[in-house]
């Protein structure tokens, strides 16, 4: 046995050294530790009341590893590695229909016109109640996914309630190839614009400016009110994209700052795991594609601008609130956001499979952490929590287990956050949206000066952080 898990272990090293060293980076692998590894993977082998599968083996001790660092990191299967690259494209695989995955029901907010949930009679405000026959109650967001999946064609038995209440119906749907529609728009009062954006996807940013030029054809709005709320992020070139439509081209958006950045701030590992993202075609576009931004109506980097969060806005959305926020490019309203504050990479392991690793912190152009932290709005302005559609306390970043701690001091005036319920989507432009309205107001005749009024009062604070970034 002991020839056994030596040969096993020669045969692991030089993977492990390979996949993921730098050039010239030493990895110290922990023999004991590996041994015990391979003694179980031995004794399952051998043991195990069954014949048990290597590649499952392997594939859940990847998985279990990862599990022990934050929790955005793991390991990713075939079909978890497909939905990526869809996502990538802008594509995916379903029955048409965005939900509420905060609410312990699954609400259902938005319904793709023609798509298989629309034919079968789905509407915003049902809840999912099961799957396949399968209940929903106490099933983890990454299981209910697997069951969403398939090839387009295949069949899925879908059991809803009609408004979320009475009971469970089933509807036989088909699943389809899809295009995501990540970018929606309504005229509101007095020449402003809404734009809703609900993730960071392939075609978000082609999205946004078909939107612009939809808008222009009947002319330039008096202001546009940008919504990112309940936005759980996506495709940072993506959000670099968005932002690029109203910020000027080269202006900076982030920085991104890996773990020898801390270690060694001055040594050639620290300037390679520190970047500065900014508006900038190789940050946003794909090779050999032509610019996305470049037939953006010239009024969008300068209409007056307010960016709508709340606390499920998260990673791209919050890069995106950041950027502006300091750039003072908008006024940032509603409640703080996620915190969301750290970038993951993908690195193939198989062709079938790969991990996802955490591997950097974002920060705010004038150095603000998200991390934990979050986005503070400008204007503060919370749904009514009595409200039927806020459904409970919102989730945050610093609830999740193993989550990454903030590692820059709280500024000065930081006061702890009031806690903010969840927000339906599917409350969002009814009369019961107070940070909408409030968003209106503050872009009607006569009041787009109180932007730069709130603004100008932000100045101070905003020079502190940006001369703490420079003394770290």
């Amino acid at each position: 046995m002991k020839r056994r898990h030596a040969t096993i272990l020669y045969l692991l090293f030089p993977f492990v050294a390979a996949s993921t060293c730098r050039a010239g980076e030493p990895v110290v692998v922990p023999a004991a530790e590996f041994q015990a590894l391979l003694s179980a993977y031995a004794l399952v082998k051998t043991r195990y009341v069954e014949a048990p599968d290597d590649k499952k083996l392997l594939e859940g001790a990847i998985a279990g590893m990862l599990a022990s660092l934050d929790p955005h990191s793991g390991f990713l299967d075939k079909d978890e590695l497909d939905a990526v690259r869809k996502d990538e494209a802008g594509e995916y695989t379903g029955i048409g229909i965005s939900v509420d995955f905060a609410a312990a029901d699954m609400a259902v907010t938005a319904v793709t016109a023609g798509s298989p949930a629309y034919m079968a009679g789905i509407e915003p405000g049902d809840t999912i109640a099961s799957i396949d026959g399968a209940t929903l109650s106490g099933m983890r967001l990454p299981e209910i996914a697997r069951r969403m999946r398939g090839v387009p064609g295949s069949a899925l038995d879908i059991g809803y309630r009609r408004g979320g209440s009475g009971a469970v119906r089933t509807a036989r749907l088909h699943r389809a190839a899809l295009l995501a529609q990540t970018v929606t728009t309504r005229a509101m009062p007095n020449g402003v614009a809404w734009i809703q954006v609900s993730a960071f996807e392939g075609r978000t940013a082609h999205d946004l400016v078909a939107a612009s030029k939809t808008l222009d054809a009947s002319g330039a709005p008096r202001g546009i009110v940008l919504d990112v709320r309940n936005d759980p992020g996506g495709l940072v070139s993506a959000a670099v994209g968005v932002a690029g439509a109203f910020l000027p081209a080269g202006t900076q958006l982030f920085s991104a700052r890996g773990r020898a950045t801390a270690a060694d701030p001055d040594s050639a590992a620290a300037a390679e795991a520190e970047a500065t993202v900014t508006v900038d075609p190789r940050f946003y576009q794909r090779p050999d594609e032509p610019d996305v931004l470049a037939d953006l109506p010239t009024w969008a980097r300068t209409v007056p601008l307010v960016a709508l969060v709340n606390g499920a806005s998260a990673s791209s959305a919050e890069l995106l609130a950041g950027a502006l926020q300091d750039h003072r490019r908008a006024t940032v309203l509603g409640s703080r956001t996620f915190g969301k504050g750290s970038i993951q990479s993908i690195f193939p392991l198989t062709g079938d499979s790969a991990v996802k690793i955490t591997v950097a912190r974002y920060f705010t152009p004038n150095g603000h952490e998200i991390q934990a932290r979050g986005i503070t709005p400008d204007v503060i302005v919370a749904q009514d929590p009595a409200r039927n559609d806020t459904l409970g306390l919102a989730l945050r970043e610093e609830d999740l287990a193993q989550h990454l701690a903030a590692i820059l001091p709280a500024p000065d005036d930081t006061s702890p956050p009031t806690r903010t319920g969840v927000e339906s989507t599917r409350m969002f432009g009814t009369r019961d949206d107070k940070a909408l309205a409030a968003a209106v107001s503050l872009l009607g005749p006569g009041q787009t000066s109180r932007i730069g009024n709130v603004l100008g009062a932000l100045s101070p604070s905003l020079k502190q952080l940006g001369a703490a970034l420079k003394r770290w």
